[in-house]
This record gives structure tokens, C-alpha cells and sequence, in this order.
């Protein structure tokens, strides 16, 4: 088959969606298939100057979200938008077009696509809008944004002949929603890329990791991830270093508490590559990984299927599919977000039992065994495959 895979972000990023993507698309070209990547210039900010995409990947231009203002993500996502349709009309024509969402407005670019290309449309789930907005208190279900993304959400259900989600409660959810209730699971999962990364030496010895006990939390510092909750306990154990490292809309906000409040246990680390993270959860104490509310019952954070991977034990603030998985494998603790207390209490509790290296190591191969990203894909290839021969 020829595949347009459309994306908010691919390769150089580091993003969640990048991440995600790009072991997917590795999957359906490994399996034979010619797949064109149509992704925003979102995916260079901070790439070398000198980057060369592979061939298969074109970039539409957009607004730069550097600083994630509503403003700016508004500009951002309608002129991405636009502008993915305007550069698939020079891609040729296709049998499949794949769009990954957030951000929903792509999806209505996905749709007019595959109409014009007279392709099947296979949406990738990885976050049902407009009700993460709901669950985080951004707007509404009433409210002008809400329905607007729910028009927006009921139009691209209805012409998708596939779609795929992220956790099983995200797939039952989904499945009252999509007209031919046809709602596959395919997890994210550890990318086992990631377990082929060496020791990062250096960084080790700048962030000092084997000086005192550390915990870590590596990713997007943003809305949904409600990193108050950290603060407050790195407030109350001083002897703890809390390190966290990523970019994102509320660093400036959690920076100004920190320096407000003298929290001088809390360190602003700046962005690492996969090696760099690699190192960090092989080293560290303990990952924290947080949604901002429980609400969000139907997320698993990739961040923590990392952690687990490289054997770090995590401290989970969530509920729900996310807390399910972490009681499988065992190498952690969780707790609601809204009870401060609770979180306190299982932080202490890890810190005063640290996992042996035999359970760090069980866990690990636990993860990969069940929760590869790869095998996976592979799944994902098996029904894309299925659904074109069902309508061939």
C-alpha cells in the first residue's frame, strides 16, 4: 500500500507523538509498504542546523509553539491544519491515509485528504479532545470550545474506517463513539531503543547522581502533568535531590514557586536526548511520574513505561488504567493526585525500601515482554493489512 501518515510531530522531536509515530511508521515500511510522512515544522524547533530529513518525510509549515499560549496554540494548530492539506496535494495519491491526534484539528485535515485521494482514513488516538480538556478544567463540555471540538471529534469518527487508542479505557470509550464501533488497542509501551543506550558518563557526573538519593522526573512540564504535587514533597524532605528535566508551558510558574518558597532540594535540569534519559532512570532512586488529576483514569504516561524498563521504581500520581498497570508490575507505589497525603506516604515508602537489582531487572523484562512498543506495531501492521484486504 501507499500510506500518507500525518502528524503533528516526527523526527528530530522527542515528543510523545513523534515517539509514537515513528515506531509505527518503522513498522508498515519494514512490512513492505511505501509510507510518506506529512508532519509540522513544530518537529525541527531545536534541531541541528544542518538536519536532512529521510526522504519518506515532508514538513508543512506552521506557527512555531515555542511558548504554548492559548493564542499561539490556536495560530499553530488551525494554520497547521490548512497547511497539511495544502502540501498533501503535491504527495501524490494513496490507499491509506493515518492521522495521529492530538491535535484534533488535524484530524479534519486527515478527512479532507482522504477524500480527495479517495483513501481510507485510520485515526491514532492517543488522546481523546474534547474530554482531556474536560477531565484537566480547561473548558466545558457547554462551552464554545466544547463544542466545537466535539463537532470536530464526531466528524473525523465518522469517516475513519480504523480507529486505534492507547489504553483499554480510552478504547471503551471510543467505542460508543465511532459509527462502525470498529476500535482497536494498540498501547504505547516501551521502546526498546531505548535499553540499547550506553551509560552517559558525563551527565551522570554533572547532575551528580551518585551523590545522594534522587528522584527524577523526566518529560513535558506542562498542564496534564501537574508537577505542584512534586514540589510539595521535595518541600517537606530536603534530604531528597528532585531533578526534573523536559520543557514545557508551567516550568517558568513551578521555577518562580521554587525560588519563592526556597525549595533548594529542586533542580531545573534542561532537555536530555534518549541516552541521557536512558542514564537518569538507571540511576535514580526513584521516576515521578504525574497526571493532574484523577480524572484522567484512561492515561499510561509513556514516561513511566521507561522508567519501568530501566528497572527505576515509580512513584505514580494516577488512577485507573495507568495505576493498573503499575500493580502488575510491581516495581512502585501510587496514589490519587488530589491526596496529598497519600502521595507523601508512598514516597516515604519507596524511598525507606529500595528494590533489590534482581526485582529491578524482573520488572524490566516484564515490561518488554508484555508492553514492547514494537510487537505492538507489528499489530498495528496486522490491522491495517486486514482492513485493506476486507475492502480491496
Amino acid at each position: 500500500m501507499r500510506i500518507l501518515y500525518l502528524a503533528d510531530s516526527y523526527r528530530p522531536s522527542r515528543s510523545a507523538c513523534a515517539n509514537r509515530t515513528c515506531v509505527l511508521v518503522q513498522a508498515l515500511r519494514d512490512a513492505g509498504h511505501d509510507v510518506r510522512v506529512l508532519a509540522s515544522t513544530d518537529s525541527l524547533i531545536g534541531a541541528p542546523e544542518d538536519y536532512q530529513p529521510p526522504e519518506y518525510v515532508t514538513f508543512f509549515k506552521t506557527y512555531p509553539l515555542v511558548e504554548k499560549t492559548l493564542v499561539n496554540r490556536l495560530r499553530n494548530n488551525f494554520g497547521g491544519a490548512y497547511e497539511a492539506v495544502k502540501s498533501a496535494k503535491r504527495l501524490g495519491n494513496f490507499d491509506l491515509v493515518v492521522c495521529t491526534t492530538p491535535p484534533l484539528l488535524l484530524t479534519s485535515s486527515a478527512v479532507k485528504i482522504a477524500k480527495a485521494k479517495r483513501a481510507k482514513l485510520v485515526l491514532d488516538v492517543r488522546d481523546i479532545w474534547p474530554d482531556v480538556a474536560y477531565e484537566m478544567g480547561s473548558f466545558a463540555p457547554n462551552s464554545l470550545y466544547g463544542r466545537f471540538f466535539a463537532h470536530e471529534a464526531r466528524k473525523a469518527y465518522a469517516a475513519a474506517a480504523l480507529v486505534a487508542s492507547v489504553s483499554p479505557g480510552k478504547v471503551r470509550k471510543l467505542k460508543d463513539r465511532v459509527p462502525n464501533g470498529d476500535v482497536i488497542l494498540i498501547p504505547n509501551g516501551i521502546d526498546e531503543s531505548l535499553l540499547d543506550n550506553e551509560d552517559d558518563l558525563a551527565l551522570a557526573e554533572h547532575l551528580r547522581l551518585e551523590e545522594s538519593p534522587v528522584c527524577v522526573y523526566v518529560g513535558n512540564i506542562g498542564l496534564a502533568q501537574g508537577l505542584g504535587t512534586l514540589l510539595d514533597i521535595a518541600k517537606v524532605r530536603p534530604s531528597v535531590r528532585f531533578l526534573l528535566l523536559g520543557d514545557g508551558a508551567d516550568r517558568t510558574k513551578l521555577q518562580e514557586r521554587v525560588n519563592r518558597e526556597g525549595i533548594g532540594n529542586v533542580e531545573f535540569c534542561g532537555t536530555v536526548d534518549a541516552r541521557g534519559v536512558y542514564t537518569l532512570l538507571k540511576r535514580a532512586a526513584i521516576s515521578y511520574v504525574p497526571l493532574v488529576s484523577s480524572r484522567l483514569c484512561d492515561s499510561i504516561p509513556t514516561k513511566m513505561y521507561e522508567a519501568l524498563a530501566c528497572g527505576c521504581p515509580v512513584l505514580l500520581a494516577a488512577s485507573g488504567d495507568a495505576a493498573d498497570l503499575l500493580d502488575a508490575c510491581g516495581l512502585g507505589k501510587h496514589a490519587s493526585p488530589e491526596e496529598p497525603s497519600a502521595l507523601l506516604a508512598a514516597f516515604d515508602w519507596l524511598m525507606a525500601h529500595p528494590f533489590s537489582d534482581k526485582e529491578r531487572a524482573t520488572a524490566s523484562a516484564w515490561v518488554v515482554e508484555n508492553h514492547s512498543r514494537q510487537r505492538f506495531a507489528k499489530h498495528f501492521v496486522k490491522e491495517i493489512e486486514q482492513l485493506e484486504s476486507c475492502h480491496a
